[in-house]
């Protein structure tokens, strides 16, 4: 969970809010973004491709990082 808060301290992520009820996968489809994603959050929680979202959900998308010392 560390490489997630460091990700949301240093603003490397999305935020979206779907406007109608659909499931994760739907979303990172039609944004163009399946297979691009660390990982997704959904109201602060870990969520999957099958995660239910709606209108008043928050998800947050994690892109793919690289680097290191």
């Amino acid at each position: 969970m560390k490489q997630t808060q460091e990700l949301l301290d240093t603003g490397l992520y999305e935020t979206f809010t779907p406007d109608r009820a659909m499931t994760v996968a739907d979303l990172l489809s039609e944004l163009n973004l399946e297979g691009k994603y660390f990982g997704i959050l959904v109201n602060s929680k870990n969520a999957t491709p099958e995660t239910k979202i709606g209108p008043t959900d928050e998800v947050i998308v994690l892109p793919h990082i690289a680097g290191g010392a």
